[in-house]
């Protein structure tokens, strides 16, 4: 994998873990190619990206399928507590529509129709 160019916005800014050009191929991918990049990113990398994304709110949902995609460990280790919140959220978010994504969503809850009488 080439070496990330980073581009920082600020003196406070975090610049992005990986290769600008695999990230704007993230954000256009469709699920089974997102999950195909995803996977193909160092361990470490992409628990960095999934922490990434979760600090802007437009990437937040980049952010859950990134993570879902990640070891619990590597998170932990990358962004502490944060990691472990973004972990259990990313697991509640059901991040891919497919069904071919590592996580499936749930069934909605359904209340029976009373008789009518």
């Amino acid at each position: 994998m080439a070496p990330a160019r980073t581009i920082t916005n600020g003196l406070n800014e975090a610049a992005c873990p990986i290769d600008l050009a695999l990230f704007a191929l993230l954000l256009r991918s469709d699920d089974r190619t997102k999950i195909a990049l995803i996977r193909e990113i160092e361990p470490v990398l992409r628990a960095r990206l999934a922490l990434f994304c979760y600090n802007r709110g437009h990437l937040r949902q980049l952010a859950f399928q990134v993570a879902s995609l990640c070891e619990m460990r590597d998170l932990r280790i990358v962004g502490g507590t944060m990691g472990d919140v973004i972990a259990e959220q990313s697991r509640e978010a059901a991040p891919f529509a497919s069904e071919e994504g590592p996580t499936t969503r749930r069934k909605g809850v359904t209340l029976a129709r009373t008789a009518m009488g």
